[in-house]
């Protein structure tokens, strides 16, 4: 009886996916900038309401990741607005320090080498200086509103890759299903984002569909990930025996 419920629970979840993709991509490709943005805050809010009544012990930094996600898309509504572009980094910002913190018990674990802080250093300062360079090509029409918006985005670029660092060190340490999920969705909302920057700011129209496509699969990993108690005791014991046998 439970293996049934579980299957259905699974057919629900994959339908919820397919006809979440279906639904964003076809507004994506027929309809305005504005009706996408809504359709993605549409999704998030059914993929939390999903997780609440799925949720058979409370995740808490899951729990806070979609509330954050949802929060800064009621943001991305007013993008353009000096108050709105603001708050959608500072919570876009919030996003990705949860997710950091959330492993965090398990990166602790992990005897992290020097090389490893100067690669993460690098990189975010490898993005910032990209992020300065893109923002003041001649062919980027936007302008910030003050000082501070600049130095947002750079902050958020700065997340986006503590996150990917982050996410290949637990993986590496781990090697396990739940690691390997992680990976997976923390790099989907960091090549949505990327793709998204290169759709809205050079007009290259094409990443909007790679933009949503990375976000929805990621979303829907994040909803997996938050849901999925099994694989905490999964990961636990692939861990044993891959440290046995080293």
């Amino acid at each position: 009886m439970s293996s049934k419920l579980l299957n259905s629970d699974k057919l629900v979840f994959i339908t919820l996916i397919v006809l979440a993709a279906i639904i964003n991509l076809s507004i994506v490709a027929f309809m305005d900038l504005e009706s996408s943005r809504l359709a993605r805050l549409m999704t998030i809010l059914l993929f939390l309401i999903y997780f609440l009544v799925e949720k058979k012990i409370v995740n808490f930094w899951t729990l806070s990741a979609l509330l954050f996600f949802t929060i800064r898309d009621v943001f991305f509504q007013f993008y353009e607005e000096p108050l709105g572009y603001k708050l959608y980094l500072i919570i876009g910002i919030l996003c990705y320090v949860t997710l950091v913190l959330e492993r965090m018990p398990k990166i602790s674990e992990i005897n992290i080498k020097p090389s490893v802080i100067v690669v993460t250093l690098l990189l975010v300062a490898a993005n910032t200086y990209t992020l300065y360079v893109i923002m003041n090509m001649s062919m980027v029409t936007h302008t910030f509103h003050d000082n501070l918006e600049p130095l947002l985005l750079y902050a958020y670029g700065a997340a986006m890759m503590v996150l990917g660092v982050q996410a290949i060190a637990y993986n590496n340490k781990y090697n396990s299903n739940r690691s390997l999920l992680y990976i997976f969705f923390a790099f989907g909302f960091i090549f949505s984002d990327i793709a998204a920057l290169f759709a809205y700011y050079f007009n290259f129209e094409m990443f909007y569909f790679l933009d949503r496509f990375f976000f929805l699969g990621s979303l829907a990993m994040l909803v997996n990930y938050g849901l999925n108690f099994e694989s905490v005791k999964e990961e636990y014991y692939q861990f044993e025996m891959i440290d046995k046998k080293l």
